[in-house]
């Protein structure tokens, strides 16, 4: 199964930080129930340059209390597909060249994930402190991928340590706000670095809940090795997730956001880059010196172009004499020098000779 989609996507699986990062379309219910339609969002998110399309496996009345939560029951009945609709759906993400992976609700849905064979298992935000649950997923031996919004950080670290006792080797924790859509102020993007620091030994991603790209641009350029996102055919269709989704022209400019990010970053050493000329100041006389005289610090300036000797490297030139005339303004070689000779002070009066 894991032979379809990306190198992202295989290297993430395996545990690895991915070559580049994996942008995730979220299907979520915004097929509205219909597998054809669900379709078309798979169709859109390849079309889109999405690496991955990931699906909702639920069973409604596992996930919300029948007394308390009608009215969120009805909706998700009416959102839910069947077992050979998902199949057909995972099918067809293959056979268009993405990878495909499911968030799991409940354990009825996580034996079903089973069974779709998916390699890649979600928990939502909302699982964070359902230990029974991270417990299940985490005895599967499946990477996992978990999101923490509305989370503090300890309950972070209870969940991990719980994945961590059941089984889960491979482990990528999702910075998230848990609001459809959540206000600018308070995407707290900074938490993707801490997640890095407090768990060196699991990737870190970002789930997507803002309008536009500009997050998840910025949550790439902290160091986020996965982007997820909802996608839509229409912002304003009826449902629970389109407004807050992007539809497919704004998660091409996502894609097209975070591949751009990805160039910009480069890497950790810091050089001149082949795009750059030769910058800074050079070594100049500061006004006519003869051939044969002991160069000192008042006989130099330091001006434009940096090709010759820096200001940095003026004691390989102090003190040595001359080998031919140089002009005012003129760049001081190296070469323009006597070789393997030194003075310490103006040349020495001929012997016989009266000092002056």
């Amino acid at each position: 199964m894991v032979g379809h989609g990306c190198s992202s996507f295989h290297e993430l699986i395996a545990g690895q930080e991915p070559s580049r990062c994996l942008v995730v379309a979220e299907l979520g219910v915004n097929h509205n129930g219909s597998a054809s339609r669900a379709m078309r969002l798979v169709d859109e998110a390849r079309r889109a340059g999405a690496d991955a399309v990931k699906l909702q496996l639920f069973v409604p009345g596992e996930l919300c209390s029948r007394r308390h939560r009608a009215d969120e029951l009805r909706m998700l009945e009416s959102l839910r597909l069947g077992e050979q609709d998902h199949l057909t759906i995972v099918e067809h993400a293959r056979s268009a060249g993405l990878s495909v992976f499911a968030t799991v609700f409940d354990e009825p849905s996580l034996a079903q994930a089973l069974r779709l064979g998916l390699p890649l298992l979600k928990l939502g935000s909302g699982e964070v402190t359902h230990a029974p649950l991270l417990a299940a997923a985490a005895r599967t031996g499946l990477p996992i991928v978990l999101s923490t919004g509305a989370s503090e950080l300890h309950e972070v670290r209870c969940a991990v340590r719980t994945l961590r006792q059941s089984g889960a080797a491979r482990l990528t924790l999702l910075h998230c706000v848990s609001a459809y859509p959540p206000p600018d102020n308070e995407l707290n993007l900074r938490a993707i670095t801490v997640l890095g620091d407090e768990f060196p030994d699991c990737l870190v991603g970002f789930s997507d809940h803002s309008l536009g790209s500009d997050a998840a641009a910025a949550a790439v350029a902290l160091g986020a090795c996965m982007i997820e996102k909802h996608l839509t055919l229409h912002c304003g269709d009826d449902g629970p997730d389109h407004a807050a989704s992007a539809d497919p022209a704004a998660f091409a400019e996502l894609v097209r956001s975070v591949r751009r990010v990805e160039r910009m970053l480069g890497t950790e050493v810091k050089r001149r880059m082949p795009c750059e000329p030769v910058i800074g100041r050079s070594a100049v006389a500061a006004r006519f010196l003869p051939e044969g005289h002991v160069l000192r610090p008042e006989d130099l300036a330091f001006r434009r172009p940096g090709r010759g000797v820096r200001p940095c490297d003026v004691r390989q030139l102090l003190g040595r004499r001359l080998a031919r005339a140089i002009q005012d303004d003129e760049l001081i070689e190296a070469t323009d020098l006597r070789e393997a000779e030194s003075a310490a002070g103006p040349p020495s009066a001929p012997p016989g000779s009266a000092a002056r």
